[in-house]
């Protein structure tokens, strides 16, 4: 009896003792703080995703405003903001000056018709808002020749950090001489072509003809002719800037010579109003420009081969 106790005793100290303690279940805290370090986990590895798909990459900047080197290099939403502000100058300065016209159409009216009213001849109005049309046109285009030099300006002010600083020089002179070079053509057509070539046109009106010229295409003429003869005295500026960038040489300006003279005479008998005379009075101060254009292209070329000789 005594072996058995024996035996029974050792095999309860040998046996596994069950847990008599209740099983613990994994409460709502910790099974929301395992959730939250799981969101956490992924954004974190979505962040450092992105930032290896990003890296080398900057915010969009103009290349003209990277390879000159400023450091008012802009990106393309304030390229564009800027590009915004500058119409809104021009606009608004044109308005003003508009109404300015407006105010002073009578004067202007009277001194653009001043070369025709010379002649002792009147000029006709055809409909009933022909006074107001004419004024209007009037005070636009003295509006635009006035702020002609603030939109140059305000073109200026937006491509300059486009511009390395050694051609800057170089560009302000070209807009100051294309300025003067248009109210030249301007002033050309009004003081000289204008009183000759209306006396030399009325002139062929005979006692039995009655002249009933419009005043709307007279003042259309005069706009047309005029914007027209200031473009052409661009002609120095454009091969300026032709050669500057290597499209023309002198060699070429002076090879085809002849056929620029044959294209000046076209240009002048389109221009003009069909008389040889004022052809004349347009195509040889046209070929005077040219050939000054060739010592201009000469000059540049010479400055280039100076510059690369230093270099």
């Amino acid at each position: 009896m005594a072996e058995k106790k024996d035996k029974s005793i050792a095999a309860s100290k040998t046996a596994p003792k069950k847990s008599t303690s209740p099983k613990k279940t994994p409460s709502k805290k910790n099974y929301n703080q395992a959730s939250s370090l799981k969101e956490t986990s992924r954004k974190k590895t979505s962040q450092a995703k992105n930032k290896l798909s990003t890296k080398g990459k900057t915010t969009p900047v103009l290349p003209v405003a990277k390879t000159t080197g400023d450091d008012s290099a802009m990106t393309v939403v304030e390229h564009l903001d800027e590009l915004r502000s500058r119409v809104l100058y021009v606009l608004f300065s044109i308005i003003i000056l508009t109404i300015i016209g407006i105010i002073l159409s009578d004067e202007i009216v009277y001194f653009i018709n001043k070369p025709f009213l010379e002649t002792g001849h009147k000029l006709n109005i055809f409909k009933l808002s022909g006074g107001f049309i004419i004024k209007l046109k009037a005070s636009i285009g003295f509006a635009l020749l006035i702020c002609l030099p603030f939109i140059l300006l305000q073109i200026w002010k937006f491509i300059v950090p486009a511009i390395d600083k050694e051609d800057r020089m170089f560009a302000r002179l070209s807009l100051l001489s294309s300025v003067i070079l248009f109210y030249s053509g301007v002033a050309f057509v009004f003081f000289l072509m204008l009183p000759f070539t209306i006396k030399m046109m009325l002139g062929f009106i005979t006692p039995e003809m009655i002249s009933t010229i419009g005043a709307d295409d007279y003042l259309s003429f005069i706009f047309l002719f005029s914007i027209a003869m200031g473009l052409l005295f661009e002609l120095p500026i454009i091969i300026l800037i032709l050669t500057k960038i290597g499209i023309i040489t002198p060699y070429f300006l002076i090879s085809k010579r002849k056929y620029a003279i044959v294209a000046i005479w076209v240009i002048g008998a389109l221009v003009t109003p069909q008389d040889p005379l004022s052809q004349i009075l347009v195509a040889v101060p046209l070929m005077f420009l040219y050939e000054i254009s060739i010592l201009i292209s000469k000059l540049v070329i010479k400055r280039s081969r100076k510059r690369k000789l230093k270099v």
